[in-house]
């Protein structure tokens, strides 16, 4: 059995502390390491814990013994800076001080990322939607991450799986319990080939159940390692809407699949749509949303499955960014022509930018132009 890093040891052994959140882990790890907070703790001196409420623990826990149920687990430790923890975490505002992950880390590097998530009491429809989306994203070289809960995110993983092998990527699941602690159980089966396939990653350290507070917070992370969140059902306070959310605060694009508008799955997906989300029917329509916001941060993707040209064009020329101004201007602008007048009413921009960005977006290949109205190409 190899021996356990003694630093990943120490921060597995402080997020595992009774009463630890990952509020209360960050400040403990505030510019300072692993091996030198838990000194700190247990001789009382830690400054992020005047009340010295972790000093007792600190010294009944023996960090030995705990790096080697990790190493045993075959769980690893990862922290920010070190070889394994996802790159797209560093920059985050809410990056986990410590993460634990089964399976494969570098799953989430080098490939765009989808979060598609969902109600966990879908209709068919939304159960087949998910699942033909995310097989469709896998195979054209997208990792798909969710939260392998039931419903839609569990359908979403289950087709990406069917996709395995080849040059379709592979899956990556945030959990929010322990990763001994499958959850829901119903899902261990889907939980297990996640992990040998791609990667299941959790803040929560070995031991953790499925509490209520853990499953926003772990939210925030499906958002963070995603490119594009896609809400495919939800209802009007679904539990995913909190991705959705924390995806907006990191302006990272939010799409949501329509739904009908007597169906009650589908109540939160539609508002999201009402509120300015953008529509999307497939694959297809989300890789041009993926195409959008890598070239919006300079980052180019180009398919590894046939897109149709009209939706390729956004993906054919990457390099030129997109501007809030473009990105107002696409969102205002139909499938079928739309009117000058719409557009400007819709994104609310003065004549000249609209009509320059109009222009550009033409150039691009991303709309078509007529008289007086456009389309996207």
């Amino acid at each position: 059995m190899a021996v356990a890093d003694p630093t990943r040891s120490h921060a597995a052994a402080l997020a595992g502390l009774p009463g630890m959140t990952p509020v209360r882990l960050a400040r403990l790890l505030d510019d300072v390491g692993p091996v030198e907070a838990w000194k700190a703790l247990g001789a009382g001196t830690h400054r992020g814990d005047p009340q010295r409420r972790f000093m007792a623990p600190a010294c009944a826990t023996a960090v030995e013994e705990v790096g080697e149920v990790y190493s045993r687990s075959g769980v690893a430790i990862l922290l920010p800076g070190t070889s394994g923890y996802p790159s797209v975490l560093e920059r985050d505002p809410g990056a986990p001080a410590v993460l634990f992950a089964s399976g494969d880390p570098s799953a989430v590097e080098g490939r765009p990322r989808v979060a598609i998530v969902g109600t966990r009491t879908p209709t068919h429809y939304g159960l087949q939607v998910a699942s033909e989306m995310a097989a469709d994203l896998a195979a054209a070289g997208v990792v798909v991450v969710s939260g392998l809960a039931l419903g839609i995110d569990g359908a979403a993983h289950a087709g990406v799986l069917r996709r395995a092998g080849g040059s379709a990527a592979p899956p990556v699941a945030v959990a929010g319990t322990g990763l001994d602690l499958p959850y829901p159980p119903q899902n261990r089966g889907l939980w297990a080939e996640v992990a040998c396939r791609g990667v299941v990653l959790s803040e929560s350290p070995l031991g953790t159940p499925p509490l209520p507070r853990v499953f926003p917070a772990r939210n925030r992370i499906i958002a963070g390692l995603s490119d594009v969140v896609v809400v495919v059902e939800s209802q009007r306070r679904g539990g995913c809407l909190y991705t959705a959310e924390a995806a907006a605060r990191r302006s990272i694009p939010v799409c949501a699949v329509p739904g009908s508008v007597r169906s009650r799955a589908s109540d939160g997906a539609n508002g999201l749509l009402v509120d300015g989300c953008t529509p999307v029917r497939d694959a297809t329509d989300v890789l041009v949303a993926v195409a959008l916001a890598r070239a919006g941060g300079g980052e180019p993707f180009n398919p590894t499955v046939d897109v149709p040209m009209s939706r390729r064009a956004g993906v054919e020329r990457p390099e030129r960014a997109l501007s809030m101004i473009h990105r107002a201007v696409l969102g205002a602008i139909d499938d079928t022509p739309t009117a000058f007048e719409t557009v400007l009413i819709r994104a609310d921009l003065p004549i000249a930018s609209a009509a320059q960005a109009c222009d550009e977006l033409v150039e691009l290949g991303l709309l078509r132009a007529g008289a007086g109205w456009w389309s996207k190409a």
